[in-house]
């Protein structure tokens, strides 16, 4: 991985834009031609979506610059999250561009600007704007923008607000058509079975003002086994994470299986038993009796709060800050061993309720009697009220990585949920 420092380099000069991205920047803006207020974000937020329906991939950085001119700024830049959510890495604006120093997540204010969804001010190195990237709630990096003015630089706060949001749904849409982004955010290989099985879950992060999901798989570069998944249908959102049996490829052919079945049952409208047979017949026809997934089924209604549980493991409840202990519900048999007799937990979440759903051994589990962790007593700190759950879950993963020397025993994933009821859920999208 790249060195990590605070420093933030210098924007690009029009001159230096221009030999980075060669005809692209034959539609250029002059910087005379551009007004000292720029054109408002209406028409640089249009002049962007005209020119992305053909913009190749490696073409985002140099017209976001671009884009960010013609507001009346003096450069942009497009930094992306590494895939161990540690530090940002700057997307180049040519091929001839040099890579720059990745910036740590903790200790720099642009870090800061991701970790809490708000757009901050610095000055230090020149006057800057760290605005969030964001694709609804899923945070994706943050966007540099600079100019000479700190006065004038303020007044771009709401106008660059607009570009970052466009710029987020762009970095999504034409990451799908290149390696270059998935680079720029890996610091280390990344293993066959990491490589199949991330390709096959949804989004990290998914919130409404009604709740909030969020997941992540570790260790990320080498998971093998695990899945989740989720899917809001109307007034009911089906949750699931998924484990399959050994390591590596194996277990990611395993897992993935399950996840297809699962999805087969939930979209032909299969209730929660009957998906759970149905992933039991598919593992059984494929695998045989000698290959089985363990893993929690779950469904909210999300407009009462009740919570239906069918697992093979205790998720954690916490409330107020505090965990209250497990969510029950018997857990059957592993999926793929047939004989089912499986039965369905019911639980009425108050607003404000946190749920963990996790995978492995490595996660934190509550002490009996005290109801602290025992491997990390107090791992709910990570959690205080009002957090917002995706920087929750990535200092609990750090929390977890750290206690164990970046060595998991085993694959984890960890999937929270918040319901908030009639509240505002704590996404970690805008300002709440």
């Amino acid at each position: 991985m790249r060195p990590v420092s605070s420093p933030a380099p210098e924007p690009a000069t029009s001159a230096e834009v221009a030999a980075a991205t060669g005809d692209v920047a034959a539609d250029d803006v002059a910087a005379d031609d551009v007004a000292a207020d720029g054109v408002g974000a209406a028409g640089v937020v249009a002049w962007l979506v005209d020119r992305a329906h053909l913009m190749a991939p490696d073409e985002l950085a140099p017209l976001v610059d671009q884009a960010a001119r013609r507001l009346g700024a003096t450069g942009a830049r497009v930094w992306l999250v590494s895939r161990d959510q540690r530090s940002l890495s700057r997307l180049p604006l040519g091929a001839a561009e040099q890579p720059a120093d990745a910036l740590g997540l903790d200790g720099t204010l642009a870090g800061r600007a991701y970790r809490s969804t708000q757009t901050l001010a610095s000055s230090s190195d020149g006057p800057r704007l760290w605005v969030p990237l964001l694709d609804g709630t899923e945070r994706l990096g943050v966007l540099e923008l600079c100019h000479h003015s700190p006065e004038l630089l303020e007044g771009l706060r709401g106008p660059v607000t607009s570009l970052a949001g466009l710029v987020g749904e762009l970095v999504v849409s034409k990451g799908q058509y290149t390696d270059v982004f998935e680079r720029v955010r890996r610091g280390v290989p990344m293993g066959v079975a990491a490589e199949l099985l991330w390709r096959q879950v949804p989004p990290l992060t998914f919130a409404t003002s009604r709740f909030v999901v969020t997941a992540q798989l570790e260790p990320w570069h080498q998971v093998g086994g695990d899945a989740f998944d989720y899917s809001l249908d109307g007034d009911v959102l089906h949750l699931a994470v998924l484990d399959g049996m050994g390591h590596g490829l194996g277990a990611t052919l395993l897992v993935s299986v399950a996840l297809a079945a699962y999805r087969n049952a939930r979209r032909t409208g299969l209730d929660l038993v009957a998906t759970a047979a149905a992933i039991d017949s598919t593992l059984a026809d494929q695998f045989g009796d000698d290959s089985f997934v363990t893993g929690v089924l779950a469904r909210l209604q999300v407009s009462t709060g009740i919570l239906s549980l069918l697992c093979a493991a205790h998720p954690l409840l916490v409330r107020d800050g505090r965990p209250v202990g497990e969510a029950h519900a018997d857990p059957g048999l592993p999926l793929g061993f047939g004989g089912r007799k499986d039965t369905v937990a019911h639980i009425s979440l108050q607003p404000g309720d946190r749920l963990l759903l996790f995978t492995a051994d490595d996660t934190p589990k509550p002490a009996p009697q005290t109801g602290s962790s025992s491997a990390w007593p107090g791992w709910w700190t990570c959690s205080p009220p009002g957090s917002r759950w995706p920087e929750t879950l990535r200092r609990l993963i750090h929390t977890v990585l750290d206690h164990q020397h970046v060595a998991l025993q085993d694959d984890a994933t960890l999937l929270l949920l918040e319901w908030a009821g009639d509240s505002t859920a704590t996404t970690g999208g805008g300002s709440q």
